[in-house]
């Protein structure tokens, strides 16, 4: 009886340990653990958030603009390249600075409304050590959230033309946001292949040969950028509306001003008859036609008398025949001369 006693006891502190240490292996999954995402560029297999509160960890809101505020971001003057926690040289951050000026110059400007020294696309890079995690937030999700909100905030393109990189160091994660001007040319694909091909960098902690890396092959491929041939046609279709629209508005004013023409010309006939007779008969507007008639048919002879010489009757007040005086008048004798001889 005391034999099963003691081999009951020992099979129940067997069993016990063992499910204490099979517990204690076999832990609670994180809530960080690792998932599928398209987009996930992490360079590291496990994703090592240092919890210690006293290192600073970066927000978007805090995060410096290399063009606002050179010096917050290791700068002397207004750049693209942001590196507030000095994670590369500064030789290291010229020579970046150098191929990030090359690129945008020798590629083709994507804009729609693009000047003589305008660029093609810009290049951000945002260096940081550690990224701010939200609470139950997967690492993948922050720093892409990070990154989108980041180019949105500096906005280094003037039409959406740029790519920012981000790297988080001490977490070990990076993303690469594509502006939409960009994705036509260079799509969020290729710039994750682009990080992938040079990710054995960023594992082995060269930061700046995996970021010359991935600006040589952004220049590569951007470089011989071909224009879509759609805004030749519309800025063609937009001169035809425009000379178009020239055209139909000369043949709307001419209309109006002959319109305008003939409703003066209608209100008044007295100027309109004057310039009419004056015209056709090449005299002046003062003496019409009608006037010269009145006045010549006062001088015709009846049965060979004389008659009495009579100034026309008009309108005009400028004429000759008005200033002549009633008492001063005298009779013209308009007869032929006799021509019988003296008897």
């Amino acid at each position: 009886m005391f034999r099963y006693l003691v081999v009951t006891l020992f099979i129940f502190h067997v069993h016990l340990t063992t499910c204490q240490r099979y517990a204690d292996r076999s832990p609670i999954p994180p809530d960080n653990f690792p998932v599928d995402d398209h987009y996930e560029e992490d360079y590291s297999e496990g994703y090592d958030f240092n919890e210690e509160t006293e290192i600073y960890r970066w927000n978007v809101e805090a995060y410096p603009h290399p063009r606002e505020n050179p010096p917050y971001c290791n700068r002397i003057k207004p750049s693209t390249i942001c590196d507030p926690d000095s994670v590369l040289k500064k030789e290291e951050l010229n020579k970046l600075e150098v191929a990030v000026q090359t690129l945008y110059k020798d590629s083709a400007c994507i804009c729609d409304v693009c000047n003589a020294n305008d660029g093609g696309i810009v290049v951000g890079i945002a260096l940081l050590n550690n990224l701010f995690r939200p609470y139950n937030e997967r690492p993948p999700q922050t720093i892409r959230t990070f990154a989108e909100k980041l180019r949105s905030k500096w906005k280094l393109g003037k039409c959406d033309n740029d790519i920012l990189i981000v790297v988080a160091v001490i977490d070990r994660l990076s993303y690469t946001d594509v502006g939409k001007a960009t994705s036509n040319y260079v799509s969020r694909d290729e710039a994750h292949s682009v990080f992938l091909e040079n990710k054995f960098h960023f594992t082995n902690g060269n930061f700046y040969k995996g970021l010359d890396a991935m600006l040589s092959d952004f220049y590569n491929k951007t470089r011989y950028i071909k224009l879509p041939v759609k805004n030749d046609v519309d800025m063609a279709l937009v001169s035809g509306i425009i000379i178009g629209a020239i055209f139909l508005l000369g043949i709307l004013l001419f209309a109006i001003f002959v319109l305008c023409r003939h409703i003066r010309k209608s209100k008044d006939p007295e100027k309109k008859n004057d310039e009419k007779d004056g015209s056709q008969e090449g005299v002046s507007s003062s003496w019409t036609k009608q006037d010269i008639k009145v006045m010549f048919s006062s001088l015709r002879t009846t049965n060979g008398k004389t008659t009495k010489y009579e100034p026309c009757r008009t309108d005009d007040k400028d004429t000759v025949v008005q200033t002549i005086k009633e008492e001063n008048e005298e009779f013209i004798d308009t007869s032929l001369a006799s021509t019988q001889s003296p008897n």
